[in-house]
């Protein structure tokens, strides 16, 4: 029989008309686990995975039994389901596979519909989380909100709204305002409700109308980024994350404002704890060093506002050496705007695709290049790609992986690889 995650990635990525007919069906004939936890919800374009882990850091600090449900995975599908920072185990992912399969097989769902593999995961992580008696689950969406899997839940304690700029516009919208619309139907009654600042015009009017008591951080004052993460003040105090870009500030602020909100509401979540569980949140993959010598960082940013975020930070890093960029994209994303602001970062590029059916042939990517002249070469298979990065870098240079979350998660696999050689 297939491996457990392989008979998952075989249902595919859309399963028919949007809506939450097909997981509110797959959730009651497992008994509605979604109605046994209590959860954090978190929907947005970018800014998600980060502020996820700023809060489960803080409430695992808090002594809290955490689950933390994330998409998508770097290395490992496991990743995905994790519960007090472990990923869940091969046995649970068979036998809960087995047990969804299962329920499934007893659905009447609409013709040319079946449960697709984001709904699939979704009811598996609520059983796990049940079994391993969460105090709390951080709940991040994976595509949109209203529609989203995870909106099969009832009012969470807290409903959350990260960064909105433009990105799955053939299924959310073509402006920001229209996302927002989609990311807002997270917001239910009976929530807090907390939206990170800075949001697009036609994005807040859209979330103050379907929240008007929603909840937005004040400003952060005097932030710094390096090497070792990030600093800033808040509320009068002094916070830090390992975590490194200054727009990882408006992630933590958003974070911050959650647990205070939280506090208010009867969690126990003392100062310490927030600040050690703040100081302790990692996010693979989003300005991520994974080798030294010579440097590399990998980001996972994909759409046009990931793409500012990866320039604002390393302009903000003043290297020493030489930046190399490799770079890869998937085709269904705005490539051109990304490759735009990502190509000025370097005179030296390494075209390459990620290992995935959307990819963007490297000699496609590399046409829509600007500057040919810093091409240093096309390489189909990345590996190929990261090898000669590291073979044209000198010890003191910077090589940046970035364009794809597919290519950040083969660059994870190839330098844990080499430095373990």
């Amino acid at each position: 029989m297939s491996r457990p995650a392989d008979r998952i990635h075989a249902r595919g990525r859309f399963s028919g008309k949007p809506g939450l007919h097909r997981i509110r069906a797959l959730c009651a004939a497992l008994g509605n686990p979604q109605k046994k936890l209590k959860f954090v919800h978190i929907a947005g374009t970018n800014g998600k995975g980060s502020t996820a882990a700023m809060l489960a850091g803080i409430f695992r600090a808090a002594g809290y039994r955490t689950g933390l449900f994330t998409s998508p995975f770097l290395v490992t599908f496991h990743e995905r389901i994790c519960v007090d920072g472990m990923m869940i185990d091969d046995a649970s992912l068979a036998r809960l596979t087995d047990r969804v399969e299962e329920a499934e097989r007893t659905l009447t769902l609409p013709a040319d519909e079946h449960i697709g593999e984001f709904e699939f995961v979704t009811a598996m992580a609520f059983l796990y989380f049940v079994e391993q008696n969460c105090d709390i689950v951080i709940l991040e969406t994976g595509l949109g909100g209203s529609f989203d899997a995870t909106n099969v839940i009832d009012p969470p304690e807290a409903a959350v709204i990260t960064s909105i700029s433009l990105d799955h516009m053939a299924v959310l919208g073509s402006t920001t305002g229209e996302i927002a619309r989609s990311k807002a139907g997270i917001l239910k009654k009976g929530s807090a409700a907390i939206c990170a600042a800075g949001q697009p015009a036609d994005a807040m009017e859209v979330i103050h109308a379907a929240c008007p008591m929603v909840q937005i951080p004040e400003p952060a004052l005097d932030d710094v980024c390096d090497l070792n993460g990030t600093s800033f003040t808040w509320q009068r105090k002094r916070w830090h994350t390992p975590m490194i870009g200054l727009h990882q500030v408006q992630n933590a602020c958003t974070a911050l404002q959650t647990i205070f909100v939280l506090r208010e509401r009867g969690w126990n979540l003392p100062d310490a704890a927030i600040q050690h569980g703040l100081e302790r949140a990692v996010m693979p993959g989003r300005m991520e060093i994974v080798c030294q010598s010579p440097r590399v960082i990998v980001d996972g940013g994909h759409n046009e506002g990931g793409a500012n975020a990866i320039a604002h930070t390393i302009r903000t890093l003043h290297f020493r050496g030489n930046l190399h960029l490799v770079l890869g994209m998937v085709a269904d994303k705005n490539v051109a705007a990304c490759t735009e602001t990502l190509e000025t970062l370097s005179d030296s590029i390494f075209v390459t695709q990620p290992e995935n059916e959307r990819a963007m042939a490297a000699g496609e990517l590399a046409q829509m290049l600007n500057h040919q002249s810093a091409v240093r070469g096309i390489y189909p298979a990345s590996e190929d790609a990261f090898r000669a990065a590291v073979q044209q870098a000198a010890p003191e240079d910077t090589i940046l992986v970035c364009g794809s979350l597919y290519l950040v998660g083969e660059a994870e696999k190839y330098f844990a690889s080499d430095r373990k050689g």
